[in-house]
């Protein structure tokens, strides 16, 4: 920030194994948002080292780490991201025009229960709808790392309570790891539940 220097992120040493799921809980401005960044190849660290399996991500140009998100990474945004002039299925085909080898837009739509939305607008679904196309458009291109941010902070809790069932099941359907940052202890608590169900 100009001359002054903000350290982000000090001393962190994480390792997240394959099929893990894992809730980084922390208050607003702890740096979780920074960490994820860094996992799905947004940011780089100015030290420090990142890798992905035998990948070492930290020195890695951007194609490189363009094709490392392509291929392997879903984001799930706290603010959803959808494209307000596109439909459910189209922002969820966004993905699928990028991806080696993705399901149908229609497909993830349908598994995240929006099969009768296809064709609504952001503007004509739910808070809780919206980020359901947001988990579908995340797991469309059947990523090895589910990254969400925030994912039920504008929710109330039975929404809240389906985005965590929809990320377990989606992380459990495609073998991926999910690590998910929040504020919100109930988060940790719902995303426990789930695990012992």
């Amino acid at each position: 920030m100009g001359e002054v220097s903000v350290p982000a992120l000090q001393g962190v040493d994480v390792a997240v194994s394959a099929g893990e799921f894992v809730v980084l809980l922390g208050p607003s401005g702890s740096g979780k948002s920074t960490l994820l960044n860094i996992l799905g190849g947004l940011d780089t660290p100015t030290s420090g080292e990142i890798r992905f399996l035998d990948q070492d991500l930290t020195r890695a140009d951007e194609p490189t780490l363009t094709r490392y998100r392509r291929q392997h990474v879903g984001f799930v945004f706290q603010f959803y991201n959808l494209i307000p002039s596109l439909t459910a299925r189209e922002n969820v085909a966004l993905v699928t025009d990028i991806a080696d080898d993705p399901m149908p837009a229609d497909e993830a739509l349908r598994w995240v229960g929006l099969g009768e939305r296809l064709d609504h607008f952001p503007a004509q679904l739910s808070g809780g709808e919206q980020q359901r196309v947001a988990i579908a458009r995340a797991v469309v291109n059947r990523p090895k790392l589910i990254l969400a941010d925030e994912p039920t902070a504008n929710l109330d809790d039975a929404a809240a309570a389906r985005v965590v069932d929809l990320l377990s099941e989606q992380a459990a359907r495609h073998g991926a790891t999910l690590v998910v940052a929040t504020h919100d202890a109930r988060v940790k608590g719902k995303f426990r539940e789930r695990l012992e169900l």
